[in-house]
């Protein structure tokens, strides 16, 4: 296949997930055109219920389908010439729609409309089968769940807008069994697609989801100055610097490392680190067996010739002072490009073996971007060349990775109090690692750290 100069998106998933929503916002942030197919079938079984044609295969759904028009202007479905994007949003249609997808002579008139209007690109399309039969070739492809109370809760405000009030036990009922049917019907079931991102939705709202998709989607994109800063996945002065770095490393420092199987070997990954030292940055990049892309203080770069130099090295700046959205936009981009990033979750350097509180970007990156997030403790960069000394001291250095934590699947709380977690959580694994623990081991206890969050 031709690649597109810009890419096709697919949104799939369950009733209630967020799809719509979503989609339209996606839509206008990149300038496509919204391809809304679940209403494109709700127009239809609108169409249905009027003409009191049965819901079944037959000759007479064939010829009631036969002259209708549908078609999509602006991101809004029109039947027949009539614009019906809000009127199918009844539960009523949604029953009938659910219905009508099984039946082949509704998704042979359906169908090749949708894959006409995403045949050029640019275009967002929205519903349950768009990555796996409308469109199985799209260049991004996205599969949102959520959990059935959350969908619940979205659907009733959704049918509130329109002014249909519902109970929420009845709605949640009706999505459960909606689910079976989507999940379980020969033909074109509910499946993720191949290769599709997969965001749970329940804990994030609209915003947040389409702030992670347009990260992915900007890879894909023809200009090239939408992404100036991201670095490149591979890095030739970085493969050859490392190589002269890790000798002169391993000469002057000893530099030893254990648990490099932990950094997966391809696709995103975020590697958060204690930071006592300048020395820090290299030794976890000459330890790793991928190449990083570095957050590093802002005032590097404004150093003469070197900070054009860290800049080449795949180092990207970011302010000290709370939460720098141009680096976390940075970070999320890396990310969705399966890059690996190198983080330092205090903010500043410490003393060796002391562990301070992470800063509250950390604990946002990780549980925004979903990436594994892999744990590493430095240890005696901090006598070699501690904060206050001009020049490095011979000391020997360890780098230790730990196994890949999780943060994507937390629930519970607000979204504040999730990435306060997860930065709890990824200073505790480095205090593992510290502490020589792993796992299920002994947890440190608070007197492990300088400071404790707040």
């Amino acid at each position: 296949m031709t690649r597109r100069k810009e890419p096709v998106i697919t949104i799939d998933g369950p009733a209630g997930a967020g799809k719509s929503t979503v989609a339209r916002l996606l839509a206008e942030r990149l300038g496509y055109t919204l391809v809304p197919t679940g209403a494109m079938y709700r127009a239809l079984a609108l169409s249905v219920m009027r003409s009191g044609t049965p819901a079944r295969e037959g000759p007479e759904l064939q010829a009631h389908l036969a002259p209708l028009s549908i078609s999509v202007k602006a991101g809004r479905v029109y039947l027949d010439g009539e614009d019906v994007t809000d009127v199918v949003r009844s539960q009523e249609v949604a029953r009938v729609t659910s219905e009508i997808t099984t039946l082949g002579s509704v998704r042979a008139k359906v169908t090749p409309l949708q894959r006409q209007l995403a045949a050029e690109g640019s275009v967002v399309l929205e519903g349950r089968d768009t990555g796996t039969v409308v469109c199985p070739d799209a260049e991004v492809k996205f599969y949102l769940t959520a959990t059935l109370e959350a969908r619940a809760r979205r659907r009733r405000a959704e049918l509130s807008a329109v002014g249909a009030m519902a109970p929420l036990a009845a709605i949640t009922t009706e999505l459960r069994a909606r689910d079976t049917q989507d999940e379980t019907r020969e033909l074109a079931p509910l499946r993720k697609a191949p290769g599709a991102i997969e965001l749970d939705t329940s804990d994030l709202t609209a915003d947040q989801v389409v702030e992670q998709m347009a990260a992915v989607v900007e890879r894909y994109r023809g200009d090239a100055g939408s992404r100036p800063d991201v670095p490149p996945a591979s890095n030739r002065l970085y493969t050859v610097l490392k190589i002269l770095a890790v000798g002169t490393l391993r000469t002057l420092f000893r530099l030893e490392s254990t648990g490099r199987e932990n950094i997966p070997a391809t696709g995103p990954v975020l590697l958060v680190a204690n930071h006592s030292s300048l020395l820090d940055p290299p030794v976890i990049g000459g330890a790793a067996g991928r190449q990083l892309t570095f957050l590093a203080k802002a005032e590097l770069f404004e150093i003469p010739g070197f900070g054009g130099l860290i800049r080449r090295l795949n180092a990207r700046p970011i302010r000290r002072e709370g939460v720098d959205p141009g680096a976390l936009r940075t970070a999320m981009r890396a990310l969705a490009d399966g890059q690996a990033v190198l983080i330092f979750p205090e903010g500043t350097r410490g003393d060796e073996g002391v562990l301070r509180p992470a800063k509250a970007g950390a604990g946002m990156l990780a549980v925004l971007s979903g990436a594994p997030v892999v744990p590493v403790y430095v240890k005696g960069s901090g006598h070699a060349w501690p904060r206050g000394r001009r020049v490095p001291r011979p000391r020997k250095v360890t780098v230790t990775f730990g196994k890949p934590l999780r943060f994507d699947g937390e629930r519970g709380g607000d979204r504040k109090q999730r990435y306060e977690i997860a930065s709890r959580e990824m200073m505790k694994a480095i205090a593992r690692l510290r502490d020589g623990t792993t796992g299920g081991a002994r947890r440190p206890q608070p007197e492990s750290y300088a400071g404790r969050s707040k």
